[in-house]
């Protein structure tokens, strides 16, 4: 009986036992399958954001991209660079203080905008094909569309050109400028003024920016240049900071227009060289030597306002009236070549640089038919300046700053010279003398406020040998004559003019 008994009870414990060791393995067994599960749609899930991570770049790098440089604009462009659109602005907003006359322009506490001008670029193929677009929207009657006594008109455009740039094809070919309203270089580019954005010399010396080109713009034409071009290859430790060579209506031509004759009787060509800009040594790799040149051939057609050479005049830098200081007349110059050379050095060592130009014309014209009494005769001017900028301060201490460094303060000044003559100019009072000596002296200072934006200040001193009379020119404007104009031609005198200018760049 009892081993009936224990063997009942040795079976259903036998049945527990078993059930024990069975149920825990069935229950890891499903865990182990939930945490199986959950691993592999974790894995997944990795895989799908590694797969959204890669589709998010791909979106991104396929984005325009933006950026800005002080100076140099702010610009979009596609990410495989196949298109761009880069817009600037230049401003220069001047408080003038003038010596003279008020009935005849000169003004002082107004305040007037030399410079507003915005530009725009538009490019395709990673800026193979590029146009330029700039408005021309100064004041004073300089470049709006009525002038300052809305009695005239002018054109608003400050640059309408295209430029094909052939280097990105291959470094020895240059860029290639056309258009309604081109820049040529002209002159000696650097040393005749440093930058009337960065530096303290408030415009162009005055023979150039007067009797000759100007600032080198052309209403038309066409335009080769060579930008920094190294000169390595020939065992030279520099580069060629420009070459180029323009056939165009330089100083004439106003956007686009006819100026009477034809284009390749105007040229002008320019190289600067920076010799030593690959070297260590400090001493020798800021020197620039800079050449320039420009050929414009006069037809001798008569009344053509419009041609850039058809008279020999000398003006001060008055941005509210300036004052004629040698003239020999408007259509003055007979046929034959117009010729300006223009050498130039600037020389730049840590937060100094010295700047030395000079700059000849020569007008030995040709007597033509109806040509008017002046033609004929020897007309001559030659300029020469001599330049210093120095960065006196900044954060950083003495002796330190840049354009682009908040709370620098540069300070220069330069002399310059120009004599102008002609042999026996007749013809009004163009003929009360055939010469005269025109002495600039300019200080100036700046304050950076900004990168790229300044508060300047200047003072001009004029000295002339010569002074006009008549009631309205610089004899009476001056006091040195009576108010009438009268006394005696040729009595020399000198002037101070001051400004205040913001200058921003963007």
């Amino acid at each position: 009986m009892m081993t009936g008994i224990t063997s009942k009870v040795t079976a259903v414990a036998s049945a527990l036992l078993l059930l024990l060791i069975v149920t825990p393995s069935a229950r890891s067994q499903t865990v182990d399958d939930k945490i199986k599960a959950l691993e592999e749609e974790l894995s997944q899930l990795k895989d799908q954001q590694v797969e959204l991570k890669k589709e998010a770049t791909a979106a991104a790098a396929a984005m325009p991209t933006f950026s800005y440089r002080p100076g140099n604009g702010m610009m979009i462009e596609a990410a495989d660079k196949s298109w761009s659109f880069r817009t600037s602005l230049e401003a220069h907003f001047r408080m003038l203080f003038e010596s003279g006359i008020s009935s005849v322009g000169r003004t002082s506490g107004e305040i007037m905008g030399r410079r507003l001008r915005p530009y725009f670029y538009y490019c395709r193929d990673n800026c193979l094909y590029e146009l330029e677009v700039g408005l021309d929207l100064d004041g004073f009657g300089t470049g709006n569309a009525k002038n300052a006594t809305n009695s005239g008109g002018s054109s608003i455009l400050q640059r309408g050109a295209v430029h094909v740039h052939f280097e990105k094809m291959n470094p020895w070919l240059p860029t290639f400028d056309t258009g309604m309203d081109i820049s040529t270089t002209g002159a000696a580019a650097i040393s005749r003024q440093g930058s009337s954005d960065i530096g303290v010399q408030r415009e162009y010396d005055m023979g150039t920016r007067n009797w000759s080109l100007n600032t080198g713009r052309a209403g038309q034409g066409v335009n080769l240049r060579w930008d920094n071009r190294s000169l390595s290859g020939i065992g030279i430790p520099g580069r060629i900071s420009r070459f180029s060579f323009a056939m165009a209506s330089i100083s004439e031509g106003d956007d686009g227009l006819s100026s009477f004759k034809d284009v390749g009787s105007n040229f002008d060509g320019y190289i600067g060289i920076n010799p030593f800009s690959q070297l260590k040594n400090k001493w020798l790799r800021g020197l620039l030597v800079e050449f320039g040149a420009w050929f414009c051939d006069n037809k001798g057609y008569r009344g053509n306002t419009e041609n850039g050479c058809t008279r020999v005049r000398l003006r001060d830098h008055g941005d509210a009236a300036k004052q004629t200081l040698f003239d020999t007349g408007s259509d003055s110059v007979g046929k034959g070549w117009y010729k300006t050379f223009s050498p130039g050095v600037t020389w730049t060592v840590g937060p100094y640089r010295l700047r030395v130009m000079g700059a000849w014309l020569d007008a030995n014209d040709k007597a033509t038919s109806g040509a008017g009494s002046n033609a004929g005769k020897d007309k001559s001017a030659k300029d020469f300046l001599i330049g210093h900028d120095l960065f006196l301060w900044s954060p950083k201490g003495f002796l330190t700053g840049s354009p682009t460094t908040t709370g620098s303060i540069l300070v220069g000044y330069s002399f310059e010279r120009n004599d102008v003559s002609c042999d026996t100019c007749t013809g009004g009072h163009f003929s009360q003398f055939h010469r005269n000596r025109v002495i600039l002296n300019q200080w100036g200072i700046a304050y950076f406020f900004a990168p790229r934006m300044s508060v300047l200040a200047n003072l001009l001193w004029y000295n002339a040998s010569n002074l006009r009379t008549g009631a309205g020119n610089a004899c009476a404007n001056l006091g040195v004559c009576n108010s009438a104009g009268t006394g005696r031609p040729g009595k020399n005198g000198d002037w101070l003019d001051g400004s205040l200018t913001l200058r921003v760049n963007f």
